[in-house]
C-alpha cells in the first residue's frame, strides 16, 4: 500500500472509495499517511517547501482544515485570493505528488479564533450556531456552496487530489445532533463534493458524532483500542486514526508543549504495521498570523501564542526535528523494498541582525477612526470588528475611591487615568477588578485585546469581545461612553503620526528600521517588551507577551527583503523597552516575570467538568492497606487529561489520597514533574490541597473539605500530564489504612484533550 507514496499527480478522473474494510484507490488498497498543515498558518510563498518537506518524511496526504471566518470576513464578502488561496494551496499538493483530506468544518477548532466560525455570526442574537439553527444552517450553506465553486472540481473524482472530505468536527464532543450533522453532511454533497466522507472524534465522543453516510474516524486511540473502538461503529474498518498527536499547542503562561519522540514514533510503527491509516496532528504547525489564535477554557481561560509549532515533526519554520527523522524511519521501514524516500531538503536559509533602537513614536489616539457614543461599553461585535483591541474611554464625574469592576472582561485590559497607565486585568487570572483613586473630571481609558475566542466546548456560544456587560466603581455604574474599534491587524501603522522621541506610561507605537544583507527568516526578540504586537514591511506577524513561553516572533524570509526593512512595535503594556534584534533561532520555551501572577483567584471559582461515561476507563475499589494499589486498564489509553472521581469512602462523607502515579506503556511510573491540578471539587486548603496528590511524597496527601460543610460524594480531581501520555495503569495509595477517609469506589476517566465544563 505505501507504494503509493510517491504516484504521479493525477492528470484524470481516479477512482475512490471505500470496501472491504479497506480505501481503495482505482481499486487497490491504500493507506493513509496523513500530515496535518494549515494554508493560513504558513507564507503561500513557502507552501511548496512545507509539502516537500512532509514528502520527504514519507507523508502522502496533506489533511488541511478550512477557516471559515478566513474566507468570509464580512457576510457575502468571500477572499481566495493570496493567502487564502486554498484551491492553490490543494493543486500545489497534487503537483508534489501528493493528495488531500479536507476538512471544511463549518467548526473546525484548530486552536483558531471562535474555532474558526466568523464573528458576524454573533451579531444574530436569537442564532445558535453548532446547531440545527435556521438562521445558522443558511450562513453554513452559503460559506459551503462557495467552497463548493473553489474546491469541489478538485476531488479525485474530477482529477484532483482531493481523497475525502470531513462533516463537522468532533461532533460528538460537543453535542448529540443527529439532524443537525445529516444537513451538513448533505450541504457538502450538495456543493459538489463527490468523494467519501468522514467524521472523526475521541473514542468516548464517538456514538454522539457519527452520522449516516460518513465513514466514522478516532482521534487520540493507539494500538487494539483503534481496532475495537472503531468496530464498535463501522465492523471490520477501515481503520483510521484521524488525529494521532505526536505533541501539544501551547499556551500563554506555560512551558512550551513537549513530547519525546520515542513513544509516538513507536504508535507509528504499529498502525503502520496494522494497516491502521493515520494523520499526524500536527505534522507542521506553522504561525498564528494577524491574531487568528484561539483559546480554551480548561476551566480556566488559556489562550494559545502566536506561534503554533506545537512541538510538531516539522518546526515553525519548516526546520525538520529529531521527531521527524524518528518518524521517516518508521515510514521507510514499511515501504516496499528497494523504495526509498526522497532527500530532505535543505534547510532554508536563516540569518540575525543586531539590536536596533526604534527612535519614533506614535500615540494610541493617532489609530483612532470610527469612534461610536454609547451610554454603555458595547462589544467588538456590536461595532463589527473581529480580531485587534477596543478602547472604552468616559469621564468621571466626581471623585471617586474603591474597586474598579470590569464585569464579564474579554480579555486583557489596561486601565489609564489621565493617559497614564494605573494598572491591568486579565481574564486568564479571572482578575477582573482593582483599586483606584480616580480625581473627580478625571478621563478613564481601558484598552481591551481580543486574546482569542474560545474555540473548544460549550463557551463557544459565549464569545463576544471587550466590555461584555458593565463597568462599576465601589459598585456604581459608569456610564457615557466612548468606544473606538481598533482591527490593528489591517494595514494602519503606516498612517499614524509618526515623530521623534518616546512615549512612557501609556499604550503607544515605535517604529525604527533594520537591515539585512540577504532576506532569510529570522527571529525578532521581544524579551522585555510587555506585550503587544508586531509588524514588519506592513505585515502583521503576531503578537508578543513577556510571560512566555514564546519570546521571539518569526519573521519569514519572503516576508524581508535586502536592505532596510521596517518594523513597527504596539506596546499595549509600555515597559520601556525600545530596542529590538533578529535571533537565528526562536525561543520558544522561556517564562517571564507575570505582573498579574500573585493576584489569581482560586480554583472555588471555576465551573465544574462534564464527566461523560464514554471517557471512563475504569471502575474500582480500593483496599484499606498502605501499599500502592495497582489497577490495570481494559487496554493501553492516550491521555492529556485525568479525572480522579471517588465516589465512596470506608469512613461515610470523605476522602484521602497521599498520591497518584500512573504507569507508561513500558511498564514504568511516568514523571510528575509537568503535572498540575487544574480542578478539584474539594479540598482541605493547606494540608489538603489537590497539589499533594502528586507531589512524589506519599507522607503529604490531598483531603476532601471536611472542616466546613463537607462536599458530599462524588470527589473529583483533573490533573492535566503537561503533555500526551501513553499509560497503561494506575497506581493509588491511601493516606494510612489507620486513619479515616480511606477511599472506597472509585472511577477513572481520561482524554488526550480537555474535559468541558459548564
Amino acid at each position: 500500500m505505501l507504494s503509493l507514496l510517491f504516484a504521479l499527480p493525477a492528470v484524470a478522473a481516479h477512482d475512490f472509495r471505500i470496501a472491504d474494510g479497506k480505501f481503495l484507490l482505482d481499486g487497490k488498497p491504500f493507506q493513509f499517511i496523513c500530515g496535518e498543515m494549515h494554508y493560513p498558518r504558513i507564507p503561500q510563498e513557502y507552501w511548496r517547501d512545507r509539502i516537500r518537506r512532509a514528502k520527504a518524511m514519507g507523508i502522502n496526504t496533506v489533511s488541511a482544515y478550512v477557516f471559515w471566518n478566513f474566507h468570509e470576513r464580512q457576510p457575502g464578502q468571500f477572499d481566495f485570493e493570496g493567502q487564502a488561496d486554498i484551491a492553490k494551496f490543494v493543486r500545489t499538493a497534487q503537483e508534489e505528488g501528493m493528495y488531500v483530506v479536507l476538512r471544511p468544518g463549518p467548526y473546525v477548532c484548530a486552536e483558531w479564533d471562535f474555532g474558526g466560525y466568523p464573528y458576524w455570526l454573533m451579531k444574530n442574537k436569537k442564532m445558535i450556531w453548532r446547531s440545527d439553527d435556521e438562521d445558522f444552517l443558511a450562513a453554513c450553506r452559503r460559506y459551503i456552496n462557495r467552497l463548493g465553486k473553489e474546491l469541489a472540481p478538485l476531488t479525485v473524482t474530477n482529477g484532483g487530489p482531493i481523497l475525502l472530505v470531513q462533516v463537522e468536527n468532533e461532533y460528538g464532543s460537543y453535542s448529540n445532533d443527529k439532524v443537525y450533522l445529516g444537513k451538513l453532511r448533505d450541504m457538502i454533497k450538495e456543493a459538489g463534493f463527490n468523494v467519501p466522507l468522514i467524521t472523526c472524534d475521541g473514542a468516548g465522543q464517538m456514538p454522539n458524532g457519527t452520522v449516516d453516510g460518513a465513514l466514522p474516524t478516532v482521534n487520540g486511540a493507539v494500538g487494539e483500542d483503534i481496532i475495537t473502538t472503531i468496530d464498535k461503529h463501522h465492523p471490520g474498518g477501515p481503520y483510521f486514526v484521524a488525529e494521532f498527536y505526536p505533541a501539544w499547542f501551547d499556551v500563554w503562561g506555560k512551558r512550551h508543549s513537549r513530547r519525546q519522540f520515542e513513544g509516538p514514533a513507536k504508535q507509528l510503527d504499529w498502525m503502520l504495521s496494522h494497516d491502521v491509516s493515520v494523520s499526524m496532528y500536527m505534522f507542521h504547525g506553522g504561525t498564528n498570523f494577524a491574531y487568528t489564535n484561539g483559546a480554551n477554557v480548561a476551566p480556566v481561560y488559556e489562550p494559545q501564542p502566536t506561534s503554533y509549532d506545537y512541538d510538531a515533526p516539522l518546526g515553525e519554520y519548516g526546520n525538520a526535528t529529531p521527531k521527524y527523522y524518528a518518524f521517516r524511519d518508521v515510514i521507510q521501514k514499511h515501504l516496499p523494498a528497494g523504495q526509498k524516500l526522497p532527500d530532505v531538503p535543505a534547510p532554508n536559509p536563516v540569518t540575525s541582525f543586531a539590536s536596533v533602537t526604534l527612535t519614533e513614536c506614535a500615540p494610541l489616539s493617532s489609530a483612532f477612526g470610527r469612534r461610536v457614543k454609547s451610554d454603555r461599553p458595547l462589544t467588538m461585535e456590536d461595532v463589527d470588528q473581529d480580531f485587534g483591541y477596543i478602547h472604552y474611554q468616559t469621564v468621571v464625574p466626581r471623585a471617586m475611591k474603591g474597586v474598579l469592576a470590569v464585569k464579564e472582561l474579554r480579555d486583557y485590559a489596561v486601565v489609564l487615568v489621565n493617559g497614564k497607565q494605573v494598572g491591568s486585568l486579565d481574564r486568564r487570572l479571572r482578575l477582573d477588578r482593582m483599586e483606584v483613586d480616580i480625581p473627580a473630571g478625571a478621563t478613564l481609558e481601558i484598552l481591551v485585546e481580543n486574546v482569542g475566542r474560545v474555540n473548544y466546548g460549550a463557551a463557544l456560544l459565549d464569545n463576544h469581545k471587550g466590555i461584555t456587560d458593565r463597568v462599576t466603581i465601589g459598585g456604581t455604574e459608569l456610564r457615557g461612553w466612548t468606544v473606538t474599534p481598533l482591527p490593528l491587524y489591517r494595514a494602519v501603522v503606516s498612517r499614524l503620526d509618526w515623530h521623534k522621541g518616546d512615549i512612557q506610561g501609556q499604550p503607544a507605537f515605535f517604529r525604527g528600521t533594520f537591515h539585512l544583507d540577504k532576506a532569510a527568516d529570522t527571529f525578532l526578540d521581544t524579551r522585555g517588551w510587555g506585550k503587544g504586537a508586531v509588524w514588519v514591511n506592513g505585515r502583521s506577524v503576531g503578537k508578543y507577551w513577556n510571560i512566555g513561553p514564546q519570546q521571539t516572533l518569526y519573521l519569514p524570509g519572503p516576508w524581508l527583503k535586502e536592505g532596510e526593512n521596517e518594523v513597527v512595535v504596539f506596546a499595549m503594556e509600555n515597559t520601556g523597552q525600545r530596542t529590538l534584534a533578529g535571533l537565528s533561532e526562536p525561543i520558544l520555551d522561556e517564562l517571564g516575570k507575570d505582573p498579574n501572577a500573585g493576584k489569581r483567584v482560586g480554583r472555588a471559582a471555576q465551573g465544574d467538568p462534564i464527566i461523560e461515561e464514554g471517557d471512563k476507563i475504569l471502575s474500582g475499589t480500593m483496599k484499606r492497606a498502605d501499599s500502592e494499589q495497582y489497577f490495570p486498564f481494559t487496554s493501553t489509553r492516550t491521555l492529556r487529561h485525568l479525572c480522579i472521581e471517588v465516589t465512596s469512602g470506608y469512613d461515610g462523607k470523605h476522602s484521602c489520597l497521599s498520591e497518584v502515579s500512573l504507569i507508561g506503556a513500558d511498564g514504568k511510573p511516568l514523571p510528575k514533574d509537568g503535572w498540575t491540578i487544574v480542578y478539584a471539587n474539594s479540598e482541605e486548603p493547606v494540608e489538603g490541597d489537590a497539589e499533594l496528590i502528586c507531589d512524589g511524597d506519599s507522607r503529604t496527601y490531598w483531603h476532601s473539605k471536611w472542616r466546613d460543610n463537607p462536599t458530599p460524594f462524588p470527589h473529583r480531581v483533573i490533573i492535566d500530564l503537561g503533555e500526551i501520555q501513553t499509560v497503561k495503569g494506575i497506581e493509588l495509595r491511601q493516606r494510612d489504612a489507620t486513619q479515616p477517609a480511606c477511599v472506597k469506589d472509585f472511577n477513572i476517566y481520561g482524554r488526550p484533550q480537555f474535559f468541558l465544563y459548564k
